[in-house]
This record gives structure tokens, C-alpha cells and sequence, in this order.
């Protein structure tokens, strides 16, 4: 390591060093990894830290006081060689001392192969590790291999660096004129502001993550109901008409108090909405991670065959998961499976009522109904 010495005094002090993070992908992946980033530079403030993500995750990480540069890699030109080419051959000139490849990726190969960095940390994941001079065993090797998603991986990644502490949170930034047009576009949409407002996620990416529907629709009657609750049904790209269809499931009484049309034409535009939520319900998804970066009480759904700790990966009251042990108890044995099975009955087990019932005990979202 090079050193300096100081004019204050006579103390000689490591040189702050130069970081490069790898997550480029999804979008609650490159959320959880901005920790990585939060903790470099608490570690080493006056370091330099980058991150490099896809285009449609940056907002994830817009923002972070803790990340100094942002590298962007335009999805659409992801294939076409020279653009790659000269995004690496831009990394190699920025002479990092670290580089910490948190996925699975070719790009993250690649990355550390070009960077020149004296420091390489990676999992133990043929091939990528071909790129990584210090190798990390996954903690959950027999269960999780090749899951980098769990907080416990994640961090395994910082141990090589010695730093003195961890926080294992990550946040969002918002500005407070992101903050003022989310309010403006919710108001907009006809919500109230004196009422409660709870983001629901009854989509996903992976169909074996979803929730049914109706069970949604009955969970969004109880809120409306009991709670005097407003419900934002948010949509992504080609969502629009599965997400739409929990408002004709409740009675039409109850229909105007869900907004399901609210558009956004990014990511920091669906935070800009949540932020001003009182509660996030819903499948295990990238949004589901942007409310707990927002510090939003939040219940994940989780499906049967997938991990409470990968769903919900910081154990606090504030952020709780339900998962079918709870429905039928810690003894019960899944049925042999493949992976992304999905078994509706089995999902149903996990009941409207059991979900009313633990939101119920979910402390900080709650308001008196007038």
C-alpha cells in the first residue's frame, strides 16, 4: 500500500485507496449492494468509490452521498462490442486499487480482468472467478449456491478489507423536489393526503412469486375497510392489465379508494411515490426493497420454495416476511420441487387472514381511523 506523510504531526497514513463496485443487475440487487458502497466510504472517507450499474437500476443508487461516480451501461448497446470496449478500456484508466464483483455476470468478469486493480474480490463461482485474485466462499454454500442475493454474501465480500464495522442497511436519497412532484402526481390521481396511502406489489418478475390476485383483493378490502386506507397499485413495463385487475375483485363501494392508473416513467419516479406511504404489502420484489430503503413498515410475501432470508434480508420489527411455515408450521416439509416451482393451493395457505392478522402486529404504520 503506498503511504503519504502528513504535515500534521509526524503520522504516516495509508493513501486513501480507489474502489470500483460490480452489481449491474436487478433492481433490488443493485439496491442491497449500494450497502457495499455505504461502508467503503464510511471505512475510507476520503476514498473514492464507483459503482457500476445497468441504465434502468441507476436510480437505485442517484443520490448516495456515499458513491462518488456512477458508470452506467446503456442496455440497449450491452451487445455491441466496440461500446463495451470502450467502457472497460475507460475502467482500466480510472487505476482502481479494489474491485469488489458482487454478481455473476460476464461484465463482472470482464471488469476485473481489464480493471488492472491489485485487488479483485469475487465469489467462487466458475467462471467468474476467473477474474478475482481474493475469493470468497458463499456462507450458504450447500443451500444458496450461486445465490449471491443474501446480505450475509454480500458483506462476506468486505471481509477481506478488514473493515472495523458493518451497517448492513441501504437507503434511498430522495430530493425534496422528488419528493414535491411524487406528491404533486399522487394528488393529481385524486388521493388524498389525509388518508392512509399503502403501496401494494401483486406482481413480479417471476410468476412463481405472485401472490393470488383475489387473496390481494381481500387483504386491500380489509385495509380500505378497517383502516380508512387508500391503495396504490403501481405498474411496471406490461403490468398494466394483471395489476389491474384487483380493483373489479372488491365490492364497488370500495372501488374508488384503489388507484391503480398512476403512471411512472422511472424507477425514482415509483420512489418518489412511496415516499410518502404509510406501508408497503406485497410479493418479493425490487419495489419491496425500495420501501425498506425508505424506512417504510413493509409484510413480504414470500412463496413456497423461496427464502424469508433472501426476500427480507434485515431482521427488523419494521420489515417482516410471512412464508408457508408460518401458514403450516415449522415442521412442515415442502414437496420435492424444481426450481421456481409454483403450487397455487400450497401458496393459498398463506390466507388473507394470516396476513391481516401480522400486519396487525407490525409496528410504525397504523393511524387511528376517524
Amino acid at each position: 500500500m503506498l503511504l503519504c506523510c502528513r504535515s500534521t504531526k509526524t503520522s504516516i497514513e495509508a493513501l486513501s485507496m480507489k474502489y470500483l463496485v460490480v452489481q449491474t443487475k436487478q433492481i433490488g440487487d443493485v439496491l442491497i449492494s449500494t450497502a457495499l458502497c455505504n461502508n467503503l466510504k464510511q471505512h475510507d472517507p476520503a476514498g473514492e468509490v464507483h459503482y457500476l450499474v445497468m441504465d434502468y437500476c441507476a436510480g437505485m443508487a442517484e443520490g448516495n452521498p456515499n458513491i462518488d461516480r456512477l458508470i452506467v451501461i446503456e442496455k440497449a448497446r450491452r451487445n455491441e462490442w466496440r461500446y463495451m470496449k470502450d467502457l472497460l478500456l475507460g475502467i482500466r484508466r480510472e487505476r482502481y486499487d479494489v474491485v469488489i464483483n458482487s454478481q455473476g455476470q460476464m461484465i463482472g468478469l470482464l471488469t476485473c480482468l481489464f480493471s488492472g486493480a491489485r485487488l479483485r474480490i469475487g465469489f467462487d463461482s466458475f467462471p467468474w472467478r476467473l477474474g478475482h485474485n481474493r475469493i470468497v466462499r458463499f456462507r450458504h454454500d450447500t443451500e444458496h449456491q450461486g445465490n449471491s442475493t443474501l446480505v450475509d454474501d454480500r458483506f462476506s465480500l468486505l471481509k477481506p478489507l478488514g473493515l472495523a464495522k458493518e451497517d448492513r442497511n441501504y437507503y434511498l436519497w430522495l430530493s425534496e423536489e422528488e419528493k414535491q412532484r411524487g406528491r404533486e402526481t399522487l394528488r393529481a390521481a385524486g388521493i388524498d393526503p389525509g388518508r392512509p396511502l399503502i403501496a401494494m406489489g401483486v406482481n413480479s418478475l417471476g410468476h412463481y412469486k405472485r401472490w393470488p390476485i383475489d387473496c390481494f383483493a381481500k387483504v386491500a378490502q380489509w385495509l380500505i375497510e378497517e383502516h380508512n386506507a387508500q391503495i396504490l397499485v403501481y405498474c411496471g413495463p406490461g403490468e398494466e392489465e394483471y395489476n389491474r385487475g384487483l380493483k373489479p375483485l372488491l365490492p364497488e363501494a370500495l372501488q374508488a379508494s384503489v388507484f391503480d392508473h398512476v403512471q411512472t416513467r422511472s424507477v425514482r419516479e415509483l420512489v418518489g411515490l412511496f415516499a410518502h406511504c404509510q406501508l408497503f404489502v406485497g410479493n418479493d420484489t425490487g419495489p419491496r426493497h425500495m420501501a425498506q430503503a425508505l424506512e417504510i413498515p413493509l409484510l413480504t410475501i414470500v412463496a413456497p420454495g423461496g427464502d424469508k432470508i433472501i426476500a427480507n434480508p434485515v431482521n427488523h420489527p419494521r420489515y417482516q416476511a410471512i412464508d408457508i411455515f408460518d401458514a403450516k408450521g415449522e415442521d412442515f416439509q415442502l414437496p420435492t420441487q424444481e426450481k421456481d416451482f409454483f403450487d397455487e393451493a400450497l401458496f393459498r395457505a398463506i390466507t388473507p387472514e394470516l396476513v391481516k392478522t401480522r400486519l396487525l402486529t407490525l409496528p410504525g404504520w397504523q393511524t387511528p381511523t376517524p
